[in-house]
């Protein structure tokens, strides 16, 4: 089953929260949607190390696995 990894990170002092985008199955070959369920801290702490914007100000609040692909509905 296809499945992209979503992070939700609000920024601390406005608030608000967007959705990125952390990876899927064509750009992980070995991330399966009980993989991402159990926990997808791995994919999420190398995205966090190639997205510097994110390390100040923001806190991730929550991942989710979605099944398919996913379009992101706001952006930083």
């Amino acid at each position: 089953m296809f499945v992209t990894v979503v992070a939700v990170l609000c920024h601390l002092s406005a608030g608000s929260c967007v959705e990125e985008i952390v990876t899927d199955s064509n750009m992980t070959p070995e991330i399966t949607f009980q993989e991402c369920a159990k926990g997808a801290q791995g994919p999420l702490a190398k995205w966090f190390g190639e997205h510097p914007i994110y390390h100040a100000n923001w806190r991730l609040d929550r991942y989710k696995c979605v099944p398919g692909h996913y379009e992101i509905r706001s952006r930083a």
